[in-house]
Protein backbone atom coordinates (compact mmCIF):
# COMPACT_ATOMS: atom_id res chain seq x y z
CA UNK A 1 0.00 0.00 0.00
CA UNK A 2 1.43 3.36 -1.05
CA UNK A 3 1.91 6.09 1.51
CA UNK A 4 0.17 9.36 0.77
CA UNK A 5 3.10 11.69 1.46
CA UNK A 6 1.00 14.86 1.50
CA UNK A 7 -1.47 13.32 3.97
CA UNK A 8 1.48 12.26 6.13
CA UNK A 9 2.88 15.80 6.08
CA UNK A 10 -0.50 17.27 7.08
CA UNK A 11 -0.84 14.73 9.91
CA UNK A 12 2.64 15.51 11.22
CA UNK A 13 1.94 19.26 11.01
CA UNK A 14 -1.15 18.72 13.16
CA UNK A 15 0.96 16.83 15.73
CA UNK A 16 3.50 19.65 15.59
CA UNK A 17 0.73 22.19 16.22
CA UNK A 18 -0.40 20.32 19.34
CA UNK A 19 3.15 20.11 20.67
CA UNK A 20 3.67 23.83 19.96
CA UNK A 21 0.42 25.08 21.45
CA UNK A 22 -0.75 22.70 24.18
CA UNK A 23 2.41 20.96 25.36
CA UNK A 24 4.94 23.81 24.84
CA UNK A 25 7.09 23.27 27.94
CA UNK A 26 9.48 26.11 27.07
CA UNK A 27 6.88 28.66 26.01
CA UNK A 28 6.95 31.08 23.11
CA UNK A 29 9.45 29.18 20.99
CA UNK A 30 9.97 29.12 17.22
CA UNK A 31 7.63 26.83 15.25
CA UNK A 32 10.31 24.18 14.77
CA UNK A 33 11.36 23.97 18.43
CA UNK A 34 9.71 20.60 19.10
CA UNK A 35 10.14 19.04 15.64
CA UNK A 36 12.59 16.55 17.15
CA UNK A 37 9.68 14.91 19.00
CA UNK A 38 7.08 14.81 16.21
CA UNK A 39 8.41 11.57 14.69
CA UNK A 40 8.43 9.70 18.00
CA UNK A 41 4.96 10.93 18.94
CA UNK A 42 3.67 10.05 15.46
CA UNK A 43 5.11 6.54 15.77
CA UNK A 44 3.56 6.11 19.21
CA UNK A 45 0.15 7.18 17.91
CA UNK A 46 0.44 4.94 14.87
CA UNK A 47 1.38 1.97 17.06
CA UNK A 48 -1.59 2.56 19.37
CA UNK A 49 0.41 3.33 22.48
CA UNK A 50 -1.51 4.05 25.66
CA UNK A 51 -2.26 7.52 26.98
CA UNK A 52 -0.11 6.67 29.98
CA UNK A 53 2.88 5.87 27.75
CA UNK A 54 2.44 9.10 25.78
CA UNK A 55 2.32 11.07 29.03
CA UNK A 56 5.37 9.23 30.34
CA UNK A 57 7.32 10.04 27.17
CA UNK A 58 6.39 13.73 27.14
CA UNK A 59 7.11 14.01 30.87
CA UNK A 60 10.52 12.39 30.35
CA UNK A 61 11.34 14.77 27.49
CA UNK A 62 10.37 17.77 29.55
CA UNK A 63 11.84 16.87 32.94
CA UNK A 64 14.80 14.69 32.07
CA UNK A 65 15.88 15.45 28.51
CA UNK A 66 15.16 19.20 28.53
CA UNK A 67 15.88 19.50 32.28
CA UNK A 68 12.93 21.83 32.79
CA UNK A 69 11.77 22.19 36.38
CA UNK A 70 8.47 20.56 37.18
CA UNK A 71 5.68 23.12 37.05
CA UNK A 72 2.42 22.99 38.97
CA UNK A 73 0.27 22.37 35.90
CA UNK A 74 2.44 19.68 34.30
CA UNK A 75 0.02 16.76 34.71
CA UNK A 76 -2.98 18.75 33.48
CA UNK A 77 -1.02 20.04 30.49
CA UNK A 78 0.20 16.55 29.60
CA UNK A 79 -3.33 15.15 29.80
CA UNK A 80 -4.67 17.96 27.57
CA UNK A 81 -1.83 17.34 25.13
CA UNK A 82 -2.66 13.65 24.87
CA UNK A 83 -6.37 14.41 24.40
CA UNK A 84 -5.52 16.77 21.55
CA UNK A 85 -3.09 14.26 20.02
CA UNK A 86 -5.85 11.64 20.12
CA UNK A 87 -8.14 14.10 18.35
CA UNK A 88 -5.53 14.40 15.58
CA UNK A 89 -5.91 10.66 15.11
CA UNK A 90 -3.39 8.43 13.43
CA UNK A 91 -2.26 7.49 10.01
CA UNK A 92 -1.72 3.90 8.88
Amino acid sequence: MAIDKEASRRWRRRIRDVLNTTWDPIGGCPEDEYDTYVGKVAAMLREGTTDSDLITYLRWVELEYMSISRRANLDDRLQRTVLELRAVGFMN
